[in-house]
C-alpha cells in the first residue's frame, strides 16, 4: 500500500471544497486497511473510504490526506446505513482471511511401524493444531527403503490408515529433499525431515538438511552416537541453517529424557550424574526374572512377546544402551565415542559369533544355546535376592569423572530402579538443584506408538515456533 502523503494545506473556498468532495465521492477509491497487512488494494466505486485513523493508509495515489479527511467529515455528517456497516465488516473479515497461515512441510524417511504411526498421529491432529496454533502441517513426501512418493499439495490424506499412495518412484533422498524444500519455499513455510530408520545413510544427510534450513527429528541413534566428528558437523549445520536437530525419541522413545536434561543445563543447573534403565527389552527381562526361573526361558518369553530384536543378541549385547548413554553424555558436554564406553554384554562369549543352522530361526536357535548358561545366571539372581537387592541393566554417566558405562548392577529394593514395572524406562538425574533426591523420569520407553509420540512432540516444538499469533 502507498505510504500516507504529507499533509497539504488547502485554502479552497467552502463552495469549491464541496464540489471537490462531491467529485471525490464519485471516484473509485481503495479500501482502507492497516499498513501491517500486505494485501493489494481493492477498488470500490461505492464512495469515499471509511474514516482514517493513525496507522492506516489510503491506497489511491494523488489524493491528499486533507482531501480524504474532508471527505470523511462529510461522510460522518450523514447517518451510515446498516448495509454500509455490514459491507465494512465483510471487508474486514476478508482482509483477515487473506493472511497466510504458516505451513510445516514434512518429509518422512522410513515408513514402517513407527513411520505409519507417526503419519496417523499427524493426520488425526492436523486440523486441531491449525485451529490452536495457526500453523498447518502437511506430509509432503514419504520414502521406504526402495521407493518414495512425492505428494501433491494436500495429498497426504492418501496415507490414511497406513496406506501407500500411488505414483511411487525409485527412492532418491536427494530428490526427496529438494522436493520438500521447494514446497516450503513456495508456501513461505518451513521444511522438516523425519528419519525413522536405524540406518547411517539418512544420518549422513542431516548436515546438508540442517544447513539448508530444514529441521530434523529422529529416533535414529546413528547420528547422536556415531563418530563425534560427524556429530559436531551436524550441530554446526543446525546453527548455520537456523534449524533444529531434535532427537527426543532416541533415548526413551516418547518418554521425556533428553528434553528435561537440556532444560536443566540451559537453566544453569549442574548435572553430576545420570543413571537409568534405557532398554525396554532388558527392563522387561529383569522385572520378570525371579529366583527359580530359568534365564533362557525369560529371554524366550521376551522374544515371543516381541520385546527383542529377531536376534536377541542385539538387545543382550548392551550396544543399544551404549548408544543412548553416548547421546546423553554428549548432551552433558562429554566428547565421548561409543567405543570409549565399557559395556557389559549379557551374551556369553561363546555365543557372540554363533550362527544358526541352515533353516533354523536365529531367535529360537540362540535361546536353545542359551540354556547351557542357565545355572551361571541363576547364581546372579539368587545372590541379589539373598542380599535384599534386585538386578538391573543400567547405563550411567559420571560427569565429575568424565566417564560413562553400561553394566549389570544390584540395587536395594527401595531404590527407584527396583520400582520399575513391565518394560519401563527410567532415568535419574543427580544435580546441584535436585539433591539429595534425584529428578526421576519413568514410564514406557518402547513401542511404535510412544516412539512416534516422541517424534510428534519434536514436530510440535517446531510448530510452536512458527505459531501465527493472529490465528
Amino acid at each position: 500500500l502507498a505510504q500516507p502523503a504529507p499533509p497539504v494545506r488547502h485554502h479552497t473556498a467552502p463552495r469549491a471544497m464541496s464540489a471537490f468532495v462531491a467529485q471525490l465521492a464519485r471516484a473509485p477509491v481503495a479500501t482502507v486497511v492497516p499498513e501491517s497487512l500486505a494485501v493489494a488494494p481493492r477498488l470500490s466505486s461505492a464512495g469515499v473510504a471509511s474514516q482514517l485513523t493513525s496507522g492506516f493508509a489510503l491506497g489511491t495515489a494523488g489524493v491528499s490526506l486533507a482531501a480524504a479527511a474532508a471527505a470523511a467529515a462529510t461522510r460522518r455528517s450523514s447517518r451510515a446505513s446498516a448495509g454500509s456497516r455490514a459491507q465494512a465488516g465483510a471487508r474486514a473479515k476478508a482482509v483477515v482471511a487473506c493472511r497466510a497461515v504458516p505451513m510445516l512441510h514434512v518429509g518422512i524417511v522410513g515408513y514402517g511401524l513407527v513411520g505409519k504411526e507417526l503419519v496417523s498421529q499427524v493426520l488425526a491432529n492436523a486440523a486441531k493444531l491449525e485451529k490452536d496454533l495457526g500453523v498447518k502441517v502437511q506430509i509432503t513426501a514419504v520414502a521406504r527403503s526402495k521407493t518414495m512418493v512425492l505428494l501433491a499439495p494436500g495429498g497426504d490424506s492418501a496415507l490414511a490408515n497406513g496406506a501407500w499412495p500411488s505414483g511411487e518412484v525409485d527412492a532418491d533422498l536427494s530428490k526427496l529433499t529438494d522436493f520438500v524444500l521447494a514446497a516450503a519455499k513456495a508456501s513461505g513455510g518451513r521444511a522438516m525431515m523425519v528419519d525413522n530408520t536405524a540406518s547411517d545413510a539418512p544420518a549422513d544427510m542431516y548436515e546438508a538438511w540442517l544447513a539448508a534450513g530444514a529441521h530434523v527429528a529422529t529416533p535414529n541413534k546413528r547420528a547422536g552416537a556415531g563418530p563425534y566428528s560427524r556429530y559436531e558437523k551436524i550441530m554446526a549445520a543446525a546453527r548455520k541453517g537456523g534449524s533444529r536437530f531434535l532427537y527426543e525419541a532416541t533415548v526413551g522413545a516418547g518418554l521425556p529424557i533428553v528434553g528435561p536434561l537440556q532444560t536443566l543445563l540451559k537453566a544453569g543447573d549442574e548435572v553430576t550424574k545420570v543413571e537409568g534403565i534405557f532398554s525396554g527389552t532388558l527392563s522387561y527381562i529383569f522385572n520378570t526374572w525371579k529366583p527359580g526361573m530359568k534365564y533362557s526361558e525369560v529371554v524366550n518369553d521376551a522374544k515371543n512377546k516381541g520385546f527383542t530384536e529377531p536376534d536377541p543378541r542385539d538387545d543382550l549385547s548392551g550396544t543399544d544402551v551404549g548408544r543412548k548413554v553416548t547421546i546423553l553424555a554428549r548432551e552433558c558436554g562429554l566428547k565421548l565415542e561409543l567405543g570409549d564406553i565399557p559395556i557389559k554384554s549379557l551374551v556369553p562369549d561363546a555365543l557372540a559369533s554363533w550362527q544358526p543352522a541352515a533353516g533354523e530361526s536365529v531367535g529360537d536357535g540362540f535361546v536353545k544355546q542359551l540354556e547351557a548358561y542357565d545355572a551361571e545366571m541363576e547364581s546372579l539372581i539368587a545372590d541379589s535376592e539373598a542380599a535384599g537387592e534386585v538386578l538391573r541393566f543400567v547405563g550411567a554417566i559420571d560427569l565429575k569423572a568424565g566417564t560413562a558405562s553400561v553394566k549389570l548392577s544390584r540395587y536395594p529394593k527401595d531404590h527407584p530402579f527396583a520400582a520399575t514395572q513391565f518394560a519401563d524406562n527410567i532415568a535419574c538425574f543427580e544435580t546441584k538443584w535436585y539433591s539429595p533426591r534425584p529428578l526421576v523420569v519413568q514410564g514406557p520407553g518402547a513401542g511404535a506408538a510412544v516412539t512416534a509420540a516422541g517424534i510428534f512432540g519434536n514436530m510440535l516444538e517446531v510448530m510452536n515456533g512458527m505459531k501465527n499469533t493472529s490465528a
